[in-house]
């Protein structure tokens, strides 16, 4: 008989798999390596403020890699409703997609609509 504990390894880390094709890869170029280590980076801070303990210099890091990303994807959102406004998508169909009413999907898009491209939706849609 043993008094050893069985097993007293943490848990190992599971590796985190985003399923990209080949031309989809292909087509977003370095934003993919950019768009994982931001989340990567978000993840990581996320992991600090529910272990504690994070310094002020950690919580910036994850303020300032949370913007960004945050930024990224009101980016690819706005030019996400931008064509499909454009292709004839109906407001129904986008207060579906965006968890909304009828009324606010409509409002936010015709909002949309008035103002130019962001830097960040220029940035969704060309790359740039």
């Amino acid at each position: 008989m043993t008094t050893e504990p069985e097993h007293t390894d943490p848990a190992p880390a599971p590796d985190l798999t985003i399923p990209l094709s080949a031309p989809d890869a292909q087509a977003l170029g370095d934003d993919v390596g950019q768009l994982a280590m931001r989340l990567g980076a978000v993840l990581h801070g996320l992991a600090q403020l529910r272990a504690g303990g994070a310094s002020t210099d950690d919580l910036a890091n994850t303020i300032l890699m949370s913007n960004g990303l945050m930024n990224r994807l009101e980016g690819i959102r706005d030019a996400a409703v931008r064509q499909h406004a454009a292709q004839g998508g109906s407001y129904g169909a986008l207060a579906s997609a965006m968890g909304v009413t009828r009324a606010t999907a409509q409002s936010r898009r015709d909002t949309l609509l008035k103002k130019d491209p962001s830097e960040m939706e220029k940035w969704a849609t060309d790359g740039d």
